[in-house]
């Protein structure tokens, strides 16, 4: 697999205008915990695009949908719900690096999330798992092999991360939205990890878990 690059969009991958670090300490997006994952306030637009912060509002990253065509967006804007279509995105660092890809695919029940190096290289996979009235995932290797899970609740309001021995790693708490958010497509989720030397490839999955979660159960729902 390899990622689009983001020249398609008359952007070049690491150089996506957006916030970018300053002269003060940054921490790096791997390393810090809770990560707060945040989208931007959006009326009638239908791409995906996140920031993520530490507990003090300091910018980690920016992701950003690449690959995305005249034709595709214009499908999206006729479709009734875009749920199921393909996504594909680029995490740059606060110093605008690529550092991870994204990609959803296209699925009409349940959506399989290849998580990866910049270049494409698999780093695992983000399966969602059918499940009646719960939403839940499993974290594999690149060769498929169960790592650990994703569990959420009723409401798919809070989600547990557990490794391939059911201990718990990590949780992601999708937060309420405020008054300006109730009527667009912005949503909020905090990641906290536990541990900070989990193994890879579970430590970026992790990473990855707060950005996929919102990207297969909530956007392009309308």
């Amino acid at each position: 697999m390899r990622a689009p690059d983001a020249e398609g969009n008359g952007e070049r991958a690491g150089t996506r205008a957006g916030s970018g670090a300053s002269n003060r300490t940054v921490q790096d997006l791997f390393n810090t915990a809770p990560i707060v994952v945040k989208q931007p306030k959006r009326f009638l637009i239908d791409q995906s695009e996140y920031y993520c912060y530490d507990r003090s509002g300091n910018h980690l990253a920016h992701v950003y949908e690449v690959g995305l065509d005249g034709g595709m967006q214009a499908l999206r804007i006729f479709a009734g719900n875009t749920a199921g279509f393909q996504r594909k995105l680029m995490v740059n660092d606060a110093w605008r690096r690529p550092r991870l890809y994204i990609e959803k695919s296209w699925a009409l029940f349940t959506a399989t999330t290849t998580i990866a190096h910049p270049d494409g290289r698999p780093i695992g996979y983000i399966e969602q798992d059918f499940k009646f009235f719960k939403a839940g995932f499993r974290l594999l290797d690149p060769w498929k092999r169960h790592i650990g899970t994703i569990s959420g609740n009723f409401f798919g309001f809070d989600f547990q991360v557990s490794d391939a021995h059911e201990h718990e790693v990590a949780r992601v708490n999708r937060q309420m939205p405020d008054i300006g958010e109730l009527f667009t497509a912005a949503d909020s989720y905090v990641l906290w990890p536990r541990y900070p030397n989990l193994p890879e490839p579970l430590k970026t999955l992790v990473v990855a878990s707060g950005i996929t979660i919102d990207l297969v159960l909530m956007e392009g729902k309308r």
